[in-house]
């Protein structure tokens, strides 16, 4: 009951600031009736590669690198919480560092690491269709897939299959900028584990995920994004397993752009929090995070 509540509660949330900030350019886009006939590419829908804790739709210009610092603290509050933690300052749930490479404008590699089960991962982003200022596109469309290895050692025999180190991730990630304020995306989602703890886990998990990003001023900005998990097993577990959910600001200084958050997901990357996420907000499980983005290279400015 508590994931449909927090899923529709979000929808409706992001349904109404797509009406109240479609209404602010009504009148200009009249009024410039015979500008909006031409058929241009819509640039910037999301400042970032991310929203909060999934994938934008964007990727990196061609020749140039993206460097990414991201850090998720402790819970702020609930029993591991509180001022003997600092209220999580603490403690780091996870730490990720990050470089992106457009080998083209439509097309990211990326590679990382995680501390968080020491976990190594590669991506290829696809930027496959772009939304354009005349409709004739009303969407764009990037599609996602990455694999991660886990580095750590254990000393249980979970691991001693190396396949069972791996895991995937295959996104559609799937947005629409409705004017110069806000952007919302979808996100299909598939993860697959080769290894499972518990036996009635499963494999294949299959995930929907919405995200959106309000633009205040030229560079401060309000960011979202929620992920519902089809997954019979943590629904089953609805007290363990929690569907992760993330609110932050974005605020752009030159080359930079920083992200301040705060969600109940502990890990960072997809392989992980989509299926380990045990914290709940309602039990004041949540974390502080931030990300850092540095581009470097030769592409245009967004």
């Amino acid at each position: 009951m508590t994931y449909k509540i927090s899923s529709i509660s979000i929808l409706l949330l992001l349904c109404s600031l797509t009406f109240v900030f479609s209404q602010d350019d009504l009148l200009a886009e009249l009024s410039n009736s015979e500008e909006s006939k031409k058929s241009e590419k819509v640039v910037a829908t999301f400042k970032t590669s991310r929203i909060v804790n999934g994938h934008s739709i964007e990727t990196v210009q061609r020749k140039s690198m993206d460097f990414r610092i991201t850090h998720h603290f402790g819970d702020v509050a609930g029993d591991a919480g509180g001022i003997h933690t600092l209220y999580g300052f603490d403690n780091a749930s996870d730490i990720r560092i990050a470089f992106e490479f457009g080998l083209t404008d439509r097309l990211t590699l990326g590679v990382g690491r995680s501390k968080q089960s020491e976990m190594l991962d590669a991506y290829l982003k696809y930027r496959l269709l772009q939304q354009t200022t005349d409709d004739k596109m009303p969407i764009s469309i990037t599609l996602f897939t990455n694999g991660a290895i886990v580095s750590q050692k254990t000393t249980g025999t979970e691991y001693d299959n190396f396949a069972h180190r791996t895991s995937y991730t295959y996104q559609a990630l799937i947005a629409r900028k409705f004017n110069s304020k806000l952007s919302l995306q979808l996100m299909p989602t598939l993860l697959h584990r080769n290894y499972l703890f518990n036996s009635k886990d499963e494999n294949d998990l299959y995930s929907l995920g919405i995200g959106g990003r309000v633009k205040l001023t030229r560079s401060f900005a309000l960011l979202v994004d929620y992920f519902y998990n089809f997954s019979t097993f943590r629904r089953d577990n609805d007290q363990t397993y929690f569907n992760p959910l993330g609110v932050g600001v974005e605020i752009e200084t030159g080359g930079h752009v920083f992200h301040m958050f705060f969600t109940n997901n502990g890990p960072i990357l997809e392989n992980s929090f989509l299926a380990n996420t045990t914290s709940s907000w309602q039990k004041g499980e949540y974390k502080f995070g931030f990300n850092i983005s540095r581009t470097f290279g030769i592409g245009k400015k967004r």
